[in-house]
């Protein structure tokens, strides 16, 4: 996915890696009153920090959709899924229903137990029920960026191997135009009328699978919990985007150890007769931040989701205020936008009681300039934060103090954390001491979809997984990230991998060798800056290889740091580049 909650949602990266996926009530004084984190050595002398919030036990052995809709029966009659802009509903009993028609009808057009259906949509209420009948059919969902281009869309239907899509009117056009470069004719394919574009010819309309759904026969599922549900896309600590293998067990864990982890902060009220969270869901479903730190465990507590296709500054606040929300997931942009923006008012956030940032971090400065700009205190609006990965489910770590906003706080139930020594690979001895940060739980992928040699670089033979980021803990077991190995750049808590860049300017005729760096922005954390090698005799301009980048990739890719003409790349002997040198001369600069 980030690095702070999701402080570090990298690897799909890492929306936003954010996030996402960041507390809470300083009256608590939680800091004072938590057990104290313990730590035991392992076999080999490890030092294993074990989460101040204890171990899990029983698990729910539900799977994902199961566990979604498992109270829904409690609140049938209230809205689960509002779209912000065109209004359109569906209560629980009636989102829960549909879902189940999809999986029934996704089986009768020849699906089959494993097959992945590619979900390419923006926030909408159809996409959660396609998410959640995806799953209920036995097929597995690969979440994709509906901001990709054609190529990028190619590229991971290609790698996980996709045999159905679900997509909208919005973005057909660009989907059609991935699917037929590289699947069969004959794939299903299927649309969401979002009110944005036509219903592209030989399509399946969506609302056809819930239609025929309702007299097909009940699937007679035989899903294991360790069975891989979801597929998103991540970079891993290194390279282009990989297939992270999630199951429904890592979803579902998760979810139970940040519910245990935040059990005691009153962050959320529970749904009674009177009263329903309601959430404005601006976070993208595809990100992992968005999918399993807000969207899946809110409905599961029976929260209102308003779905918002795209952040536009005057939707979004309109939103927030018609609304009446209650509960905030965010960004630190949007929480920049709100204070900074004079459309922002306090009428928008008149109800808010909470609000989570994650994908990077959020500074206190940051939290001290929305407090005073709205008169709010830590008393009646309260901040989260967290970490956490693709890879990991995602959140590892929350922090809910309200006291070490540089900190990405502890590990979360049943999470297991270790600093290794980037160069011994023991573990570190004591606090303030840096090394990798690892860690392991139930909620730890399975691995990267048919990359056995990243997996084996990532995950040890004993289940941790390595998350490439620098880190040390304080003496009360707080945990804090410094740097990253590993070399994404987050541009608006996107993941964009410098090798991915890197390949594409290669491949203009006037550049022999190229490296891109992220470099730090004000408003979207970083931003990609390319070091260029010339081919003799060459003499591009800056804007003409920046053009050359513009519409190749998504516009959060685009070269925004600029291009800086070299005469060399530094690289190590093996070949590989030294972006961490070009890194420290950018800051000399």
């Amino acid at each position: 996915m980030a690095t702070n909650m999701f402080h570090g949602m990298r690897k799909l990266g890492r929306v936003f890696s954010d996030a996402g996926i960041r507390a809470l009530n300083p009256t608590l004084r939680r800091a004072s009153t938590l057990a104290q984190s313990k730590v035991v050595e392992g076999p080999n002398g490890e030092r294993i920090i074990q989460s101040p919030y204890g171990d899990i036990s029983p698990f729910s052995e539900m799977l994902i959709h199961e566990y979604v809709w498992n109270k829904a029966e409690d609140y049938p009659n209230k809205v689960a899924l509002e779209c912000g802009v065109s209004g359109k509903k569906y209560t629980f009993a009636q989102a829960k229903d549909a879902s189940y028609y999809i999986g029934r009808s996704l089986h009768n057009i020849g699906l089959k137990k494993g097959d992945v259906v590619a979900l390419v949509t923006p926030n909408l209420p159809d996409a959660v029920l396609s998410f959640l009948g995806i799953l209920s059919g036995g097929f597995i969902c690969t979440t994709m960026n509906p901001q990709y281009i054609a190529d990028e869309i190619s590229r991971q239907l290609q790698k996980s191997g996709v045999k159905a899509i679900i997509t909208s009117t919005a973005i057909a056009s660009t989907v059609r135009t991935a699917a037929n470069t590289c699947l069969p004719p004959q794939t299903p394919f299927i649309v969401i009328d979002d009110q944005v574009g036509s219903m592209p010819e030989g399509s399946i309309p969506f609302n056809d699978l819930i239609t025929r759904g309702k007299s097909l026969p009940n699937i007679k599922s035989d899903a294991l919990m360790d069975d891989v549900a979801i597929l998103p896309f991540s970079s891993g600590t290194t390279g282009l985007p990989k297939g992270v293998m999630l199951t429904h067990r890592n979803l579902v864990s998760n979810m139970d150890m940040v519910e245990e982890a935040l059990r005691k902060d009153n962050l959320f009220h529970p749904t009674t007769d009177t009263y329903q969270e309601v959430v404005p869901a601006v976070l993208p479903f595809f990100h992992i931040y968005g999918l399993n730190a807000m969207m899946l465990p809110r409905l599961s507590k029976g929260n209102k989701l308003v779905t918002i296709p795209k952040f536009v500054p005057d939707t979004y606040l309109n939103i927030l205020e018609k609304s009446k929300a209650t509960l905030l997931y965010c960004v630190p942009p949007i929480i920049l936008f709100l204070t900074a923006s004079p459309l922002a008012k306090k009428q928008h956030l008149k109800y808010i009681h909470s609000i989570f940032s994650g994908a990077a971090p959020l500074a206190q400065s940051d939290v001290d300039r929305f407090y005073e700009k709205f008169k709010f205190s830590p008393d009646n609006l309260k901040f989260g934060q967290g970490y956490g990965l693709t890879e990991s489910s995602p959140v590892a770590f929350t922090e809910s103090t309200s006291k070490k906003f540089s900190s990405i706080g502890r590990n979360v139930a049943s999470c297991e954390a270790r600093i290794v020594d980037v160069t011994t690979k023991q573990d570190v001895n004591g606090p303030g001491k840096t090394g990798e940060l690892w860690i392991r739980g139930p909620h730890i992928m399975k691995g990267y979809l048919n990359d056995e040699t990243a997996t084996k670089e990532t995950l040890t033979e004993d289940k941790w997984l390595k998350t490439g980021d620098i880190a040390y803990y304080d003496k009360e077991y707080d945990f804090y990230i410094t740097d990253r190995l590993k070399e994404l750049i987050k541009v608006k808590g996107f993941q964009v991998p410098p090798a991915e860049l890197e390949a594409l300017l290669r491949s203009h005729p006037d550049v022999e060798e190229a490296a891109v760096i992220g470099i730090p922005h004000e408003r979207y954390g970083e931003v990609p800056k390319a070091f260029v090698v010339l081919n003799k005799d060459k003499k591009p301009t800056e804007d003409d290889i920046k053009n050359f980048v513009k519409g190749k990739v998504s516009d959060y890719k685009e070269l925004e740091g600029g291009v800086m003409f070299v005469t060399d790349i530094p690289k190590n002997p093996s070949g590989k580049i030294l972006r961490s040198h070009l890194k420290r001369e950018y800051a000399k600069s």
